[in-house]
């Protein structure tokens, strides 16, 4: 008896299951429900056009819109109302001609109904789309199951196929309110529609809860084989981007690649944004900022995992917590609340050179713009150029947040902080910031906008008073921020004489003639030929020889840097004439042609025949000799004096006109990210007492070749063909080889391979000798390669110091090869300043210029050749300024301000 009692028990069981789901129409034996096409025409039964693995079924049922309702009525009638008390979780199948959505409502007597709509995101392909209506459990008299497809549009007349409409009870999530922020949890909260990749994403649970992801299920994705598959989200709608413009999404990758958003589908042109995928096989959050798409119209969402790469088959992602949010304003490296965040340390480990970090340590001073707990603090040490360092975080990024910003708390008559960013490939970034004299707390901002296309920053490095040996001199500092971009960029940027324009923050050329038709525009064909966001509109005027003339105020020195660099887009192909004029030499025309139009060319005006000559400016004749009618336009950009190729001196280190500043490292361990240093000479003896080197750390983890090489030279290598050697000051603790090698040959010149020479007096400077008497005659080259301690490696970090590459023997005298010139020691305040600008400097200076942003002389004043001097702006507009100064020997100094 006990047996049969629990065998009927089971069979109750099994009956209970088999009735928990209840299916309403599946057409397979005729229609179940009596269907009704009060608008439009229902076909009834018919056979499945395109079964797949969500509708095998041999049959469905078929309804056409009526094309003359915009809500057009389908539904059908059940005999007794439907019981929700259990089965609330309704599922249906959908075969839609067309993406757009549709509304399952259920309804009775006396007001009585509950609906929800869905998405449709793919068209011709069967769909399965699930509704919770466990809202309406206690509803007991809903007898009426209408389906409005495409609601909304009254001109619709298009057929869409329906299948397995049926109940069950509602899972875990019953009554969870969709949030619209919350994209994909994979759990609860599965509120997005799949378009492209909708048959590649299923929720599995999480095979690896750890870290930042315990989630119990997330997305699975398995990548297709080509290059451009994406997973869709699909809104059918635009997108509201006004406040949460930031998407973000944590990720599983079993590769390195590119992660990349893509927001497109509606009238707005796509945008992207991506980022480097560097860790596997973990969970990354990534962050996605479109809030430059704040008043775009997008309708959809791609996120490709391996963007623009072929990976291999069965590559699996996994994907969960896919959200919106509103975009911080900034992100937060450094508050030393309650440590700190990044690992600070002096350059090189060297506390006696590069001073010592101390930190956190209580804030002495909680007020003003600083009402931090703790705070930082840094002592500088016997260096001049006394340094301070950091990794910094993965992933670092500037792309969204170009614009460093920190707070510090200098000593009394302090005037500069110089923040650097360090990258693998592209050397090192700088900006620099001038203190207002106070102990108090200031705030800086840096715009590193021209370096945020770089990807590999991986240190940071501050420079307090930098060239300025402070030995002990106590510093505080916090709250590192990257943030967008709400300083000039500009400010504070050093003049680089050799830059004449580039219409950005280097406009270190004063215009005469034709100054009133040049204007500073956007780049009307911005791409990898001129990347530069702003250039000069230069308006021809309707004659044959009007011209935009570069007026110098002084004569030009042509010694060493005499080539003309500028870039040109023009419509036609048109006559160039370079014109060397004023002073007290007869004038020079140099003529060229426009071959190439309606792009970007570069072109190169060679003045070097005339070095020795007197001339205050520069012409440029377009389409020179020919009248035009009025209406020509042509763009420029990047003009600037390039060298003649390096004959003589190449680097000394002692000034930037001087010095080779950009390398690379390479194979040197854990150092191959640490740049090539100028810093004091340590050992000011013997052949070489100048003030400063370059070093360059030797790492123990390192290959024997680890050396380094210029990425960038000012003018490439000449070696004369009677005498192909290079000299170099060399200083190092032991022994050791140095190779040198000259690479890059223009032409088509082979390289030199590896030159080897010997260091053998350690702990005192020697002169070394390379011969390249291999190389081919009259070869130039662009980079020169350094290997220090060749053959080997340290068995502890090592230092070696390097200085004065010249060719064939010939001096490093600063004097035979430095080029134009800032002015020495000049200082501008206050700034931002009301009513007068006070001017300091070096030397005497002849004359004050003052320009708007558009390039505007807005006050042209002369100085009577006084080292100080101040300027009346009280009449001038609030604003951003340009001031040019020039000293009697025609050197310049560029600093921009602000008008309150």
């Amino acid at each position: 008896m006990r047996v049969l009692l629990l065998l009927f028990a089971l069979l109750a069981l099994c009956a209970t299951g088999i009735q928990a789901q209840v299916v309403y129409e599946d057409f397979e034996n005729g229609a179940s429900l009596n269907w009704n096409a009060i608008d439009g025409l229902y076909s009834g039964v018919v056979t499945n056009p395109d079964s797949n693995f969500v509708n095998g079924s041999d049959s469905c049922g078929s309804y056409t819109k009526s094309g003359t309702s915009a809500f057009s009525l389908f539904l059908a009638e059940v005999a007794t109302p439907l019981d929700l008390s259990t089965n609330n979780e309704f599922s249906i199948q959908v075969y839609s001609p067309v993406r757009t959505s549709f509304i399952l409502k259920l309804e009775g007597p006396n007001g009585q109904a509950i609906e929800e709509t869905k998405n449709i995101a793919n068209a011709n392909v069967w769909q399965e789309y699930t509704f919770d209506f466990s809202a309406a459990a206690s509803l007991d008299s809903l007898n009426k199951i209408i389906l409005f497809f495409d609601p909304g549009n009254g001109t619709s007349d298009d057929t869409y196929l329906f299948d397995n409409l049926q109940a069950g009870p509602a899972g875990p999530c019953a009554g969870t309110m969709a949030d619209p922020d919350i994209i994909d949890d994979f759990e609860c909260q599965r509120n997005a529609s799949y378009g492209a990749g909708w048959d590649n994403i299923e929720a599995i649970p999480n095979p690896d809860p750890t870290g930042i992801n315990t989630s119990s299920d997330v997305g699975r994705y398995v990548d297709p084989q080509d290059l451009f598959s994406a997973l869709v989200v699909n809104y059918n709608n635009p997108i509201d981007l006004s406040t949460k413009n930031t998407f973000k999404a944590k990720v599983w990758a079993p590769k390195t690649g590119t992660l990349l958003f893509k927001l497109e589908g509606g009238v707005s042109a796509p945008a992207e944004v991506d980022i480097p995928v560097t860790q596997t096989n973990t969970w990354v959050e990534y962050s996605f900022d479109f809030s430059s798409e704040a008043n775009a119209n997008h309708q959809s969402l791609a996120i490709f995992f391996n963007f623009n790469a072929v990976g291999d088959s069965g590559d699996t992602y996994y994907i969960d917590d896919l959200v919106r949010e509103e975009t911080p304003s900034e992100l937060a490296l450094e508050d030393f609340e309650p440590t700190a965040k990044l690992t600070w340390a002096p350059f090189n480990n060297d506390p006696s050179l590069h001073g010592t970090y101390t930190g956190p340590i209580a804030n002495p001073d909680v007020n003003g713009i600083n009402t931090s707990t703790n705070v930082g603090q840094y002592a500088k040490g016997t260096a001049a150029f006394s340094t301070l360092i950091s990794p910094l975080p993965p992933n670092f990024s500037l792309e969204q947040y170009p614009q460093l910003n920190l707070q510090v708390k200098p000593p009394a008559g302090a005037t500069e902080v110089t923040i650097q960013l360090s990258s693998v490939t592209q050397g090192i970034k700088e900006g620099k910031f001038t203190l207002d004299g106070s102990a108090d707390w200031q705030q800086i901002g840096l715009d590193f906008s021209g370096s945020s296309n770089i990807t590999d920053f991986n240190q940071i490095n501050l420079l307090f008073e930098e060239g300025v040996a402070n030995s002990g001199q106590v510093w505080l500092f916090d709250n590192l921020t990257i943030s967008r971009s709400t300083v000039d960029p500009c400010l504070g940027v050093d003049s680089i004489p050799n830059i004449l324009d580039d219409f950005e923050c280097q406009r270190n050329v004063m215009y005469g003639a034709g100054n009133d038709v040049l204007d500073v525009i956007l780049n009307p064909d911005l791409n990898n030929d001129n990347p530069s966001e702003r250039v000069g509109e230069y308006k021809d005027p309707a004659d044959e020889f009007s011209a935009l003339v570069l007026d110098f105020g002084a004569p030009i020195d042509l010694s060493v840097f005499n080539q003309l660099n500028i870039k040109i887009w023009s419509a036609g192909a048109v006559p160039l004439l370079f014109k060397l004029e004023g002073g007290t030499s007869a004038p020079v025309e140099v003529d060229t042609t426009v071959s190439v139009t309606n792009s970007w060319q570069d072109y190169t005006i060679d003045f070097s025949p005339y070095a020795s000559e007197n001339h205050t400016k520069i012409a440029i004749f377009f389409n020179a000799g020919v009248a035009n009618s009025g209406n020509d336009i042509y763009y420029i950009d990047d003009l600037s004096f390039g060298r003649t190729p390096f004959t003589a001196c190449i680097s000394t280190f002692e000034s930037s006109e001087s010095t080779i500043e950009d390398w690379g490292i390479f194979a040197n361990g854990e150092l191959d990210s640490v740049s090539v240093f100028v810093i004091p000479n340590p050992d000011p003896s013997g052949i070489n007492t100048s003030s400063t080197v370059g070093v360059f750390q030797e790492s123990p983890n390192g290959e024997t070749f680890a050396g380094m090489f210029s990425r960038t030279l000012q003018a490439p290598i000449s070696l004369p063909n009677n005498n192909k050697t290079i000299t170099m000051k060399v200083w190092s603790d032991s022994a050791v080889t140095w190779v040198m090698k000259l690479e890059q040959g223009r032409d088509g010149a082979a390289g030199s391979g590896d030159v080897l020479a010997d260091y053998t007096t350690p702990n005192q400077w020697a002169t070394l000798t390379w011969d390249f008497s291999s190389i081919p005659d009259d070869a130039l080259y662009d980079r020169i390669t350094l290997i220090p301690g060749f053959g080997g490696t340290p068995t502890s970090k090592k230092t070696h110091y390097f200085d004065d590459i010249a060719i064939a023997g010939e001096s490093c005298n600063l004097s035979s090869n430095e080029g134009p010139v800032a002015i020495s020691s000049f200082r501008m305040y206050p700034n931002p300043v009301q009513t007068r600008l006070f001017l300091e400097a070096g030397s005497r200076m002849q004359r004050a210029i003052l320009f708007d942003m558009l390039g505007k002389v807005v006050m042209d004043q002369a100085i009577e050749k006084a080292t100080f001097t101040e300027l009346d702006v009280q009449s001038l507009q609030k604003g951003i300024y340009i001031l040019k100064a020039i000293d009697t020997k025609g050197r310049m100094a560029t600093r921009k301000f602000v008008k309150q």
